[in-house]
C-alpha cells in the first residue's frame, strides 16, 4: 500500500513538475530599456520585441523603457524612476544606454550610475546589458572610446555587452554605405535602429533575427536586412566571449564563436 501511495504520489509531482516547467519555458523574457532617444528612436524595443515574436521564440520578449530625450544615467538615477521600475517586477535583462558623449566628457560619471543601475538591476533579477553606442557621424574616431569605456563597464558589473557602435562601424564601411545617421549626425534612422535591434536580438538568442516582413524591408536605405544582421552578427564575434555568454535558462543557444 505505502508503495502504491510513494508511486502515485512520485507520479502527481512529476506531472506538476511537467505542467510547471512548460509553463516556465513559455513564459516571456522581461526586458527593460534604460536610455534616451538613441534607444526610443523608432521603437527600438518593440523592434527587438517584434523579431522574437516573428522567430517564434519559445520565450518572447516582453519590453518597456525608461526613456528621457538627452539624459543620461546619472539623470535618471537622481529622477529615481528607474529604481521604482526595477523594483515593481521580476526582469530578466535591463539594458543600459548613457547620455552618448557621456563616456568622452565623463567616464567615470558613466562607469558609476551603470554601475547603479546594474546593481540594482540584479536585485530584480536581471541580467545588465551594456548598450555600446556608435560615433557621431563628424568624429568616426570617438568609437575607440566608447569601446573601451562600455567594455570596461561590463567586465567590472559582470554584465553582457551590446556592440551596436561597432556594428555601426562595419556597416559603414561598406559600399554601397548604409543609411544609418538622420540629418543631424547623430540620431539613428529606420535603418540605423534595425541594425541596433539585431545586434540585441543575436545576443539575447544566440543566432541572427528572422528575415521582415516586406513592409519593413521596404524602409531600409541602402542596405538589406540580410547585409544588416550580418553587420550586427560579425561586430557580436569581436567581443569577448565572457561579455556576450547568455546566463543559462534565459534568451535562446549561447553566441558562439564562429558563425
Amino acid at each position: 500500500m505505502r508503495t502504491q501511495l510513494r508511486q502515485l504520489f512520485l507520479t502527481s509531482f512529476l506531472f506538476v513538475t511537467a505542467v510547471f516547467g512548460q509553463a516556465q519555458a513559455g513564459e516571456p523574457l522581461q526586458v527593460l530599456f534604460v536610455g534616451n532617444s538613441y534607444t526610443f528612436y523608432n521603437q527600438l524595443p518593440l523592434m527587438v520585441r517584434q523579431m522574437s515574436v516573428e522567430a517564434r521564440q519559445p520565450r518572447a520578449l516582453e519590453v518597456k523603457d525608461v526613456t528621457v530625450a538627452g539624459s543620461s544615467l546619472k539623470q535618471h538615477w537622481a529622477r529615481g524612476e528607474v529604481q521604482k521600475v526595477l523594483a515593481s517586477q521580476h526582469w530578466d535583462y535591463v539594458v543600459i544606454q548613457d547620455f552618448s558623449l557621456m563616456p568622452l566628457q565623463d567616464a567615470e560619471s558613466t562607469r558609476k550610475y551603470a554601475g547603479l543601475v546594474a546593481q540594482a538591476a540584479r536585485q530584480a533579477g536581471a541580467q545588465p546589458i551594456f548598450y555600446l553606442t556608435w560615433a557621431r557621424q563628424n568624429d568616426p574616431s570617438m568609437q575607440s572610446t566608447l569601446d573601451a569605456v562600455y567594455t570596461q563597464v561590463a567586465k567590472e558589473n559582470h554584465g553582457l555587452l551590446a556592440p551596436v557602435g561597432d556594428a555601426w562601424k562595419v556597416a559603414l564601411a561598406s559600399q554601397p554605405q548604409p543609411t544609418l545617421f538622420i540629418a543631424d549626425g547623430s540620431h539613428p534612422t529606420y535603418t540605423g535602429s534595425y541594425l541596433a535591434a539585431s545586434v540585441f536580438y543575436s545576443l539575447i538568442y544566440g543566432n541572427p533575427p528572422p528575415a521582415p516582413q516586406a513592409a519593413q524591408s521596404s524602409r531600409f536605405e541602402h542596405a538589406t536586412a540580410a547585409e544588416l544582421q550580418q553587420d550586427a552578427w560579425a561586430a557580436l564575434q569581436s567581443v569577448d566571449i565572457a561579455l556576450r555568454t547568455v546566463p543559462a535558462g534565459l534568451g535562446g543557444a549561447t553566441v558562439q564563436a564562429t558563425r
